[in-house]
Parts: structure tokens; C-alpha cells; sequence
């Protein structure tokens, strides 16, 4: 006697076989046919039973077959970079690490390079800052002549220009010399002579000396 689950209630149906063409599952009363219902029923339960059971052995053995060698693959890869990268290191660092004198000369020679570079930049900016103060020294020493070169009175003369060069040479390191009539001075006392002596207009011309400070006025009469 073969016993058979109800698909509707789960519950147990007894067949006899070859015995009747219907059964009744005595708990809700559904009914079977013998030659039909229930032995498609028991085809369909046994296929799917065995589809199932063969996919999850499948996905098993397909699962192992797979991990398995990835797992060694990974293992391997590994230990293989890392016997690599430590063989490449022994060798750049046996074959790059200078001996004690020479690395001692090498980074003394370094030492001294850069040194060297700072002296030469701190020379060149003091360099740079003298040749900036001389510039400015320099113009403001000619500012005090500007606009005297031209036709002056000699009431201009008198009051202003050569006033400027008494107390520029009075002042500064620098002589201005004044020429008058042909006769060239630096002297005060000369200088206020030709003052006095002044009357009518005059040419006024200015020179400089080979670092381009004014070092001379030349005075001429206009007639």
C-alpha cells in the first residue's frame, strides 16, 4: 500500500493498488482518480523533489569547484608579490646604499652647494638693495636742480639757483661747481660775488658726472 499526501488538506490518502479507481482523502474528502490525479500528482512531487535535489547538489559542488582554487589563486598571487617586492628591495638597497666615506663626501658636497646658492642670493639682494639706495640717493640729489636748466632771470638767479648750490655743497659729499663768464668755482665767497653781479637774463645749462649726478651749472649772459 502506497501513501500519498492530499493537496488540498496535507493529509495522508491510502491507495490500494489495482484494487479501485477512485480514492478519498477522509479528512476533507477531496476525491482522486486512481489512473490519473494521483499518479500525476506522485510524478509531479517525484520531479520536483529530484529537479531540486540535483540543483542544490549542483550549486554545491560548482560552489566548492570554484572557491576553492580562487581561494588558492589569491593565496598564491600573494605570497608571490610579496617575495618579489622584498627581493627587489634587498637588491636596490645593496646595490644603491654608498659607503660611509662617500655618502660623508656627498653630503658635504650638498651641504656646501647650498650654501654656496644662499650666499650668491643674499649677495645678489644686497646687490640689488645698494644699486636701489644709490638710484634714490641719487635723484633726490638732482631733484633740487630740477627746472633750472633754460632762460633764468637774475632775480632767479640770485634767489634760488645759486642758492642751491652753496647749500648743496654745504650739505653734500658731492661739489657743484658754477661757470660764470668762463671762470669755474666750488668757493662760497665766489659764488656770492657773482651773485651781486647778476642783472638781466641769463642761459642756464647743467651737467652730470659719470654716475648721473649734476656736477656743474653753466651760466651764460644773454646779451
Amino acid at each position: 500500500m502506497e501513501k500519498l499526501k492530499c493537496s488540498s488538506c496535507g493529509a495522508d490518502i491510502e491507495v490500494v493498488e489495482d484494487n479501485k479507481d477512485y480514492a478519498i482523502c477522509n479528512h476533507c474528502g477531496t476525491k482522486y482518480k486512481i489512473n490519473q490525479d494521483v499518479n500525476l500528482n506522485i510524478k509531479l512531487d517525484d520531479e520536483v523533489k529530484d529537479v531540486l535535489n540535483n540543483g542544490l547538489n549542483t550549486a554545491k559542488s560548482v560552489s566548492k569547484f570554484v572557491a576553492i582554487p580562487a581561494a588558492i589563486i589569491i593565496i598564491l598571487a600573494i605570497l608571490t608579490f610579496v617575495f618579489i617586492f622584498s627581493r627587489i628591495g634587498k637588491v636596490v638597497a645593496t646595490n644603491d646604499k654608498p659607503s660611509s666615506s662617500a655618502w660623508e663626501s656627498n653630503n658635504s658636497s650638498n651641504t656646501k652647494d647650498i650654501e654656496d646658492t644662499i650666499d650668491n642670493f643674499l649677495d645678489k639682494q644686497e646687490e640689488k638693495e645698494q644699486k636701489n639706495k644709490a638710484e634714490q640717493e641719487k635723484k633726490s640729489f638732482n631733484f633740487q636742480f630740477i627746472q633750472v636748466n633754460g632762460t633764468q632771470n637774475d632775480f632767479f638767479l640770485k634767489n634760488r639757483i645759486l642758492d642751491i648750490i652753496i647749500q648743496s655743497n654745504k650739505t653734500h659729499d658731492r661739489l657743484v661747481s658754477l661757470v660764470f663768464e668762463g671762470k669755474e668755482t666750488t668757493d662760497e665767497k665766489e659764488i656770492i660775488e657773482i651773485k651781486h653781479s647778476l642783472s638781466g637774463d641769463y642761459e642756464v645749462s647743467i651737467n652730470y658726472d659719470d654716475d648721473g649726478y649734476v656736477n656743474k651749472l653753466i651760466v651764460e649772459k644773454i646779451d
